[in-house]
């Protein structure tokens, strides 16, 4: 029975670090629990920033963070700019 708990631990602990990846890589909005903003572009630095298990995958209904907002209205592709 004891292993059965533990498996079921494993298991959240998996699906957590599921949802985070997840989140992380672009798939739906994220944020910390210990943020007052959540994220929802995969190349915000503040939102790549956070620790793992502070991350929560939805809005929190909290409002959106700057740099995210500032890297959606900007559009187009973000990284080396060099080869335009």
């Amino acid at each position: 029975m004891a292993k059965e708990k533990e498996k079921g631990l494993t298991g959240s602990a998996s699906d957590r670090l599921r949802e985070t990846t997840g989140a992380l890589r672009g798939e739906g909005p994220w944020y910390s629990v210990n943020s007052d903003v959540y994220h929802n572009n995969p190349n915000c630095q503040t939102g790549n920033s956070m620790n793992p298990e502070n991350v929560q995958q939805g809005t929190g209904g909290k409002p959106l963070c700057e740099e995210c907002e500032r890297l959606n209205s900007a559009g187009g592709p973000v990284g080396n700019l060099t080869n335009l």
